[in-house]
């Protein structure tokens, strides 16, 4: 395009760049070009832009609901063929702010949002109120955010077009208004009061209230604040107190809303009288230590602080806990009870030897609050159950591990219901019953809970709780596995572009590219991962790195360094709960990033596998060299991509080594 050329505006007298043959600006020239009209749309006298419509209707009338190209996501798209948070995704850019020098994500004309805000805001009469500050757009921010959230109208007492609030009238008269208000009230109580004799005063108009119950003088048998009251709330029946009464803003009548102000009140002094904990002279210094420790693991400021307060009430409070090592479980209830950080504090505790880890007493907790619905005889027969499953009693066997024994009481948690709805013990139950509760049951769960209500009853016979085993006379025949079924084409090209977070996007690929279990992803460490040289280590052997992987590897180092540069914790993944300690995450935190996007992470694992299986032409030794799986499972996968019809069972059958 030609260089415009320079002309004096004949509209606003500026010299610069515009159109000779009108003689007008550039400004001007644009202004001439989109007259102020009517809009065919929406009615409102505005800025035609094109095709007898204002920017706004315009704009909506060439929106479209179709699929992002970018995003993958059906969303409103108008000009430029994406979304519009494709295209501010696309436009931002990162760097450090030039006023601040603050690294941020995305820049706004070179600086960060704050900034950015601060730069646009000049000092001056707001148009709308009148009072002198900060204005953005010729508004102060108390009026642009009353344009925001009430409709445009016609004021009734200054006739303008302006926002109209709830009172009926624009921001300006409202404020004018309360401020007419505060004077008058302020005139009131410089009045000076009548003040009659005693005897007048006693005999007339002091007495009780009929509403509050308060000492003062009344004017038909009420005071001041309930006539007040009375007349700003309507009447009706107090949840409290029962009263037919006026209910305020709280739910309440005044009386007790009173009672309950009072009530906090002298809680908060109460709190306030408390003298602060001062640890004592005679207590250890790891004090001294804490700061150290915090540091080295890259606590913030505000945690440390937090820490500090929370280990100086323990140490202060050896009269109530006693002598160290002290219980875990007592310790956090100690804490909570007084509102501080329990997480950071036994940490450091049970690093310092001051705490001593009671996994029993955690177990304990959870078994308790799973029987809490049993009745007692009923209770105390599972109780004995679990003993002998962790090994305990006078027949000790093999100890199970509390996530196994979990399971099982999880699967048994509704037979366990309904027997002790009908029965007062478990010696009642017949075979039958056991028979009715598998009836609704197929598959692998059917098998896990025979296998959980066989080791019930056979070890109550065992314990001679039980004179007959129920569950003897059942058996269960071993199913065959579901078929592996691969993900949609669609879903599966879609799943990144439906995450922001670098952390969940790696997850994803881990899961689906490299095939790693949970368990495998969360104990990944820095040093397992080398994207210059493209490998991970993972599972006890190196693996290739795919470049979409080491892409977004980087992207998360980065976000993590930035994030918490003065972590400690070695591990991969990190998250807000696990940065301050030396923790992986929990598998629970990789299982729920997977879920939300409508999948499993072991429909990840399985679709990888297949999708090798399919690429190797069904080499099940490619399969265990490449991903470190067992041969029987190398060999079902590679089973998957048979020809239809084939019996599964013989082409397993055909690779299973001969004994």
């Amino acid at each position: 395009m030609s260089a415009w050329p320079v002309v004096t505006c004949t509209a606003c007298g500026a010299t610069g760049p515009g159109r000779a043959k009108p003689g007008l600006c550039r400004r001007c020239y644009a202004r001439a070009q989109h007259p102020v009209r009517p809009c065919e749309g929406c009615g409102r006298t505005r800025r035609h832009l094109a095709a007898g419509l204002c920017a706004r209707c315009y704009r909506l009338s060439r929106t479209r609901l179709v699929i992002c190209p970018d995003c993958g996501e059906e969303r409103p798209v108008w000009f430029a063929g994406r979304c519009q948070r494709c295209k501010l995704r696309a436009a931002a850019r990162a760097g450090a702010c030039r006023d601040c020098g603050k690294q941020v994500a995305r820049l706004w004309s070179g600086r960060c949002r704050r900034c950015d805000a601060k730069s646009r805001e000049v000092t001056g009469a707001c148009r709308d109120c009148g009072d002198l500050t900060r204005l953005a757009s010729g508004l102060c921010r108390a009026c642009r955010l009353f344009r925001w959230a009430h409709p445009a109208g016609t004021c009734p007492w200054c006739g303008r077009q302006q926002p109209i609030g709830a009172a009926g009238a624009c921001r300006s008269c409202q404020c004018a208004a309360r401020a007419a208000r505060a004077l008058r009230k302020r005139a009131r109580e410089r009045r000076p009061r009548v003040v009659l004799p005693p005897a007048v005063r006693a005999r007339e108009i002091t007495g009780a209230c009929a509403d509050c119950g308060d000492l003062t003088w009344l004017s038909g048998g009420l005071c001041g604040a309930c006539r007040g009251f009375r007349r700003c709330h309507p009447a009706g029946t107090c949840p409290w107190c029962g009263r037919s009464q006026p209910i305020g803003a709280a739910g309440a009548c005044r009386s007790c809303q009173c009672a309950a102000r009072a009530a906090r009140a002298l809680r908060k002094q109460a709190r306030a009288r408390q003298p602060r904990p001062v640890p004592s002279p005679a207590a250890p210094p790891p004090l001294d230590a804490l700061i150290g420790y915090g540091q080295a693991r890259g606590w913030a400021p505000d945690t440390l602080r937090q820490a500090w307060r929370a280990v100086t009430a323990v140490l202060a409070s050896r009269e109530d806990l006693g002598e160290p090592p002290w219980d875990v479980g007592r310790l956090r209830q100690f804490l909570n009870e007084r509102r501080l950080v329990a997480l950071r504090a036994i940490e450091f505790l049970t690093d310092q030897g001051l705490v001593r880890p009671s996994p029993q007493a955690a177990f304990d907790r959870w078994l308790a609050a799973r029987l809490a619905a049993v009745p007692a005889p009923v209770a105390a027969e599972v109780r004995t159950w679990i003993e002998a499953l962790q090994g305990r009693g006078s027949r000790a066997a093999r100890a199970r591990q509390d996530r196994t024994i979990q399971g099982y009481l999880r699967v048994l948690q509704a037979p366990l219901a309904s027997w002790s709805a009908r029965y007062e013990s478990l010696r009642q139950v017949t075979t039958e019953d056991l028979a009715g509760e598998l009836a609704a049951l197929s598959g692998a769960t059917r098998l896990l809970v025979l296998s959980a209500m066989r080791s019930l009853f056979s070890t109550l016979k065992t314990r001679r709780v039980l004179f007959t085993n129920p569950a003897a006379p059942l058996t269960g025949r071993r199913i065959q596995p579901p078929p592996v079924l691969p993900l949609d084409d669609v879903l599966r090209a879609r799943l990144l572009g439906r995450l922001d977070d670098p952390a969940e996007r790696l997850i994803v690929l881990l899961a689906g590219v490299h095939a790693l279990r949970p368990s495998d992803i969360r104990v990944l460490m820095l040093d397992d991962t080398d994207p210059g040289a493209g490998t991970l280590f993972a599972g006890g052997r190196a693996r290739p790195l795919d470049q979409l992987t080491a892409q977004h590897l980087r992207a998360w180092l980065q976000v993590r360094q930035a994030r918490w540069p003065a972590t400690a914790n070695s591990h991969l993944l990190i998250n807000r709960s696990t940065a301050g300690g030396l923790e992986p995450v929990s598998r629970g935190y990789i299982h729920a990033t997977v879920r939300r996007l409508g999948i499993t992470a072991q429909d990840l694992r399985a679709d990888r596998l297949l999708d090798q299986a399919q690429a190797s032409g069904g080499d099940p030794l490619q399969l265990t060299h490449l991903f470190g799986i067992s041969d029987p499972t190398a060999i079902r996968y590679c089973a998957e991509i048979g020809p239809p019809g084939q019996n599964r069972d013989n082409e397993m059958a055909k690779h299973l080594p001969r004994r």
